[in-house]
């Protein structure tokens, strides 16, 4: 194309503004096609934008400042105030910064309202060399970006989404669609992102002191196995911590850097499930963002959401009324919540580990407590507990305790988690005296 090729100056030619336009022409498809090589085809969208919110109520959408790159390549920074009248049951439309093209052999110079490429104004330029700052007036140009909604007539025009429409009201106001992501360069220019990000952070560090207290509590109780998970579980959640600090202090780091960091995040916390990382995340589209970073922080929350539920959780039994009644309570409001999850007893007793485990389940009688009376008076078992060999991966082994697993699909089992009752454990005499938890696993 003749735009791409530069002029050939000789001594004596005779000088036309043609000579400078194509020169122009010909510097700029450099640098835009430098820029795109470089730093890859994707590198357009706003790198920051502000909509004036005032205009809604009046069924207006107004922006008051944008800057960025069209993907065209022009450059454009914009501080006169762009709006425009949404039409009436507008409904789920987008609306576009819209740019007309270059089009070789058309002019592109002309006022506002006749919508070429650039609008040119009168202005003063002085002389930076001259201490007398003498001036003389000269036509400039400058981008001429105007707002469109989606279904108008765009041929001819470059456009970069920053904003979608719901609906407009009867009354006149305009309702954006708050999770939108404008096509951007920077991710800051979207508020959507910034805001999401920072509760990623927040959430990050939450989970982190979540397991550091974790570890704490079950150093005497959990297995090599369920703190190494732990320890992974921190050293996952420390690396990622601040690089996503670092994310959130810099707004203008690229939308694309943001996208790649993040889905690296996520395929990291697929291998606590374990998943095939990276498996469901979306191609990045700059036309449509929220398309792939709605689904990944979605993920992320639900896969931090992990850390927070405990592989072991540990209950302690009440036994005010063992010595008098040799009953023993427990109340767990989230019991309808573990399903899946197995229930665990450690028992410790002076008689010793061996003979619990063939003492215990024929000694004891488990059920909620509205039924454990009529059970006990009548001789009548409760829920099985069945003893196991050995402590389970998620324990710590301890050779003076002996284990036991509940059978939670029991009938009595059943009917005390529907009541959402607590639980009740009665222990006969052959087991004199006992240390008793309940573990949650898995």
């Amino acid at each position: 194309m003749k735009h791409q090729r530069k002029v050939v100056w000789k001594e004596g030619m005779f000088v036309a503004p043609q000579h400078f336009q194509q020169t122009e022409r010909y510097i700029t498809q450099y640098i835009q096609k430098y820029v795109a090589l470089t730093s890859g085809s994707g590198s357009y969208g706003v790198s920051a934008l502000e909509i004036e919110s005032n205009y809604l109520k009046l069924g207006k959408l107004g922006v008051v400042r944008c800057s960025g790159v069209f993907q065209d390549g022009t450059l454009f920074d914009c501080t006169r105030e762009l709006l425009i009248e949404v039409p009436e049951n507008t409904i789920d439309k987008c609306i576009y910064l819209a740019l007309p093209l270059s089009v070789e052999g058309e002019n592109e110079y002309g006022p506002k309202e006749e919508l070429r490429r650039y609008i040119v104004a009168e202005h003063n330029l002085f002389d930076a060399s001259d201490a007398e700052q003498s001036g003389i007036k000269a036509t400039l140009a400058e981008p001429n970006i105007r707002l469109v909604v989606e279904g108008e007539d765009v041929n001819g025009l470059v456009l970069i989404p920053i904003a979608k429409v719901l609906e407009r009201r009867g009354d006149g106001e305009v309702v954006l669609d708050r999770g939108f992501i404008p096509s951007c360069l920077q991710y800051g220019a979207s508020t959507q992102l910034k805001e999401r990000l920072k509760e990623l952070f927040i959430l990050v560090q939450a989970r982190a002191k979540n397991v550091l207290e974790r570890i704490g509590v079950g150093e005497q109780t959990k297995s090599d196995l369920s703190l190494m998970r732990e320890f992974m579980w921190l050293q996952t959640l420390n690396r990622w911590s601040p690089q996503i600090q670092i994310l959130l202090s810099k707004p203008d780091s690229n939308v694309e850097l943001l996208y790649e960091k993040l889905t690296s995040f996520s395929s990291e916390l697929d291998s606590f499930t374990p998943a095939i990382g990276n498996a469901n995340h979306r191609v990045l589209d700059k036309d449509n963002l929220h398309h792939a970073f709605g689904p990944l922080f979605s993920t992320l929350r639900e896969q931090l959401s992990m850390v927070q539920s405990d592989k072991v959780t540990e209950f302690d039994w009440d036994v005010n009324l063992f010595d008098k009644r040799r009953l023993l309570r427990l109340s767990i409001p989230t019991l309808h919540q573990m399903d899946g999850r197995r229930l665990v007893l450690s028992v410790k007793s002076s008689i010793g580990a061996s003979m619990l485990s063939s003492t215990f389940p024929s000694a004891c009688t488990l059920s909620g407590i509205s039924l454990i009376a009529e059970l006990v008076r009548n001789s009548q078992s409760g829920v099985t507990i069945n003893p196991l060999a050995v402590a389970p991966s998620e324990l710590k082994a301890q050779v003076d305790l002996a284990y036991f697993e509940i059978e939670t699909s029991h009938e009595y089992w059943q009917q005390l988690k529907s009541k959402r009752e607590p639980i009740a454990l009665h222990v006969d005499s052959r087991v004199p005296d006992l240390e008793i938890k309940l573990y949650a696993l898995g």
